[in-house]
């Protein structure tokens, strides 16, 4: 008979803030759903999940057979510290996620395994190499043909219980040259079966959904499928997507009356060219009004996410922004500063030309200017967002809430609704250095 382990799995805290300042009420919505697939996939081991955002890391792990760490690139410092410090005390460490898709070798240093791919169809495997002692150092998905599993909710200690977190799909086709996805092992589409994410939302108690696919709408017939299926749960959810569902009125109202009260669209840039140049695309200026327009016909709030520090973009860009958000009537609004993920090409090719600020991957993390900009200097970058966030929270942003209120009478029928979007804006606002 196998012996039960004891497994604890560790989210690491996000320690840099950026040019905004982060808060504990934010990171205490995100649920650590990777570690909750990895829970899943762990079956009939005892597991333990440890969000550092919520609570440390405890200090006596003999109760511990084997410590599995999520890493991504802007927590990796903070992952390795607390890696190394384990393994010191004779703690076995496994290291998964995006940081060790992209930089194994680098990750291998810090654990006694690290798994490359998806938890489905690697974590089974490993833990029962680790069980019958001949734990490998490397553990490679296949990346394809595999069947999500749905995390185990049961072991979340967030104290938010107003929304979900979940995962339909994974990958994306789009070829944005700033993107990791372009870089991993094999390009790929998963789709969760249909079943199982109904029965997933079915046991959820929250009625406000963040799904958080790379991009859900890679297959149309999935898509509309999905949300067919979803509809009588009578959920409110939000998505990010791309900009070239802007014709597609069939599909933006089956999004509607599914529940979607709010999508994000990676708007970039409002220059074609430099969407052709960084290879977004599916973006076409000319259309983002449509899309805009069709979405609020059908009473969907938009976010639109905009990406500054581009070679192309000159001190003009803020301004240029500023007009296209008013333009298009934004609902709300979120800027990053170009950031290059590690081993991709991107990021070889700013640092051959000495562009690349620092070493540290804390800073990347879309807060940090980690580029040296072409065309203005690293302030003019970061003072440039910072004011064009002020003029359009003074000037902007509670004209357009109190619109929606009045424009969008779904949100009074629903007193979950209303707390989640005032919660949105007082965080929206405190997360700013603003005054």
């Amino acid at each position: 008979m196998t012996k039960l382990l004891e497994i604890l799995l560790i989210q690491p805290r996000w320690q840099s803030h950026g040019y905004r300042r982060k808060i504990k009420v934010d990171e205490n919505r995100i649920h650590p759903l990777t570690l909750g697939v990895v829970a899943a996939c762990s079956s009939p081991h005892r597991v333990t999940i440890i969000d550092e955002a919520i609570e440390p890391v405890p200090g006596d792990l003999t109760k511990y057979d084997l410590v599995g760490i999520s890493v991504n690139t802007y927590v990796a410092p903070r992952a390795f510290e607390i890696a190394d410090k384990m393994r010191a005390s004779g703690v076995k460490v496994v290291m998964g996620g995006v940081h060790v898709w992209l930089t194994p070798e680098e990750c291998a240093r810090h654990a006694d395994s690290i798994v490359v791919g998806y938890a489905e169809d690697t974590w089974p495997k490993l833990l029962e190499d680790f069980s019958a002692g001949r734990l490998q150092s490397r553990y490679d998905s296949v990346w394809e043909g595999i069947k999500l599993a749905s995390p185990r909710r049961d072991l979340f200690r967030s104290r938010n219980n107003s929304l979900a977190y979940c995962e339909t799909t994974r990958g994306c086709l789009n070829s944005c040259r700033f993107c990791y996805l372009n870089c991993m092992p094999k390009r790929g589409l998963v789709f969760k079966d249909i079943g199982d994410v109904y029965k997933e939302l079915q046991t959820v108690a929250a009625n406000i959904i963040l799904f958080c696919d790379d991009n859900m709408f890679c297959s149309r017939d999935y898509t509309m499928a999905l949300l067919s299926e979803i509809t009588e749960l009578k959920k409110h959810w939000w998505i990010q997507a791309p900009s070239n569902i802007f014709d597609d009125e069939e599909l933006i109202a089956t999004m509607a009356r599914s529940g979607c009260f709010s999508v994000s669209i990676g708007f970039q840039t409002g220059s074609d060219a430099t969407n052709k140049a960084e290879k977004i695309y599916q973006n076409q200026t000319d259309r983002y009004k449509t899309l805009v327009d069709l979405l609020h016909k059908h009473r969907i709030l938009v976010d639109g996410t905009f990406i500054f520090g581009f070679d192309s973009d000159a001190p003009g860009v803020f301004r240029e922004t500023e007009e296209l958000i008013r333009m298009l009537g934004l609902d709300s609004y979120t800027f990053y500063f170009l950031t290059p993920y590690p081993q991709t090409p991107f990021l070889e090719q700013t640092r051959a030309e000495n562009r690349i600020i620092g070493n540290d991957w804390t800073s990347f993390d879309w807060d940090h200017v980690v580029i040296r900009p072409r065309q203005m200097s690293e302030k003019q970058l970061e003072d440039g967002v910072v004011k064009l966030y002020r003029r359009l929270d003074r000037l902007y942003h509670h004209r357009s809430m109190l619109k929606n209120w009045k424009v969008y009478p779904r949100f009074a029928g629903s007193v979950e609704l209303m707390s989640f979007l005032a919660s949105i804006g007082w965080n929206y606002r405190q997360s700013r250095i603003l005054p």
